[in-house]
C-alpha cells in the first residue's frame, strides 16, 4: 500500500463515537466551574463590602467630633456654632450634607458653603460671606445691603459700618438703583464716594446725596452726576465754600449749577449822597 493510499484511509476513517460526548461534557463542566468560581468571588467581595459598610455606619470611630469653619469673618460665631453643633456625634458617613448646607446658608451673612468630610471624625466647612456695599434704613432699623440690593443683616457694633453710605427712603427698585449708584461712585471716583454719607432716591431718575465736606444735600441725576460734581468742586474751590456755608446744591438743571447759600450774600453799604441846600434866588 502506498503512502498516499494510507493517508486517504486515515482521513476517511470515522470518528470515535464515544470520544466526542466525553469532550463535550468536559467542556461543559469546565464552563460551569468557571461560572461557579466567579460567583463565589463576587459573593465574597459583596460580603466584604457589606461588612465594611455596616462597620462604617455603626462604628463610633467615625462619629463627628471636630468641625472646622473656614472663611467666616463677619458671620456671628455663636450662630455658626449653634448650627454645626447639631451634627456633633453623628456618623460621618450618614451625615446629610444637603441639610448642613441648607442650615448654614440660612444665616444672614453666609453667601456660599462648601463641606468636606475628613476621615475619621472631622467635618471641614468653608464659607464665603456677603459683602456689604451700603447701609439701608428699613422699618426703623439700619441693615446691611449687598451689591444686588438685598438686605441681609442688622447693623452690629462687632462688624461696624466702615463708613458705608446710608440709603434712606428706598425699597425695591429704588433701593437697587441707589446701590448701583453707590457701587459706581466707589468704582469711578473714590474721592466723591468718600464725601457721600447719605443717598435718597428722587423721582424719576434723581438722587439726593449728602456731601460730608460741604454739609449739605446735593441733588443730581444719575446720568450726569460725575460731570456735574466736577463742576461743583470747581465752584466750591473758587468761591471758598466751607462746611455749613450752603443750604443745598442742585445739579439737575442743564448747563448750570444751582447753589443756595445758608446766608444771603452781604451787599456793600453805599453811602447816601449828602444833601447840600441851595439858595433860591428867584
Amino acid at each position: 500500500m502506498t503512502a498516499q493510499a494510507e493517508s486517504t484511509r486515515r482521513f476517511l476513517r470515522p470518528a470515535d463515537a464515544e470520544r466526542t460526548p466525553r469532550n463535550y461534557r468536559r467542556i461543559q463542566m469546565q464552563r460551569l466551574l468557571a461560572v461557579a468560581r466567579n460567583v463565589v468571588v463576587v459573593l465574597a467581595i459583596a460580603a466584604v463590602v457589606m461588612s465594611l459598610y455596616r462597620q462604617t455606619q455603626s462604628d463610633r470611630r467615625f462619629a463627628v467630633r471636630h468641625i472646622e469653619i473656614i472663611g467666616a469673618v463677619h458671620a456671628p460665631r455663636a450662630a455658626l456654632h449653634e448650627v454645626v453643633n447639631r451634627y456633633v456625634g453623628l456618623n460621618l458617613f450618614r451625615l446629610d450634607i444637603a441639610r448642613v448646607h441648607s442650615d448654614l446658608a440660612a444665616l444672614s451673612w453666609i453667601n456660599g458653603v462648601e463641606i468636606e468630610k475628613k476621615l475619621p471624625d472631622t467635618l471641614r466647612i468653608r464659607v464665603s460671606e456677603r459683602s456689604a456695599v451700603a447701609l439701608v434704613e428699613s422699618s426703623g432699623t439700619i441693615r446691611y445691603v449687598d451689591a444686588a440690593g438685598i438686605e441681609f443683616a442688622e447693623l452690629s457694633p462687632e462688624v461696624g459700618d466702615a463708613d458705608l453710605p446710608l440709603i434712606t427712603a428706598a425699597s425695591g427698585p429704588d433701593l437697587v438703583r441707589c446701590v448701583a449708584l453707590v457701587r459706581e461712585l466707589r468704582g469711578r471716583d473714590p474721592q466723591v464716594y468718600a464725601r457721600i454719607s447719605e443717598v435718597r432716591p428722587l423721582p424719576p431718575r434723581g438722587f439726593a446725596l449728602f456731601d460730608r465736606r460741604i454739609g449739605a444735600f446735593v441733588y443730581a441725576n444719575e446720568d450726569d452726576v460725575f460731570t456735574k460734581w466736577r463742576d461743583l468742586a470747581a465752584i466750591a474751590r473758587s468761591e471758598r465754600f466751607g462746611r455749613g456755608d450752603l443750604a443745598y446744591v442742585d445739579l439737575r438743571f442743564a448747563d448750570r449749577v444751582v447753589i443756595k447759600p445758608v446766608h444771603a450774600p452781604v451787599l456793600p453799604v453805599l453811602n447816601a449822597p449828602k444833601f447840600i441846600p441851595s439858595q433860591i434866588t428867584n
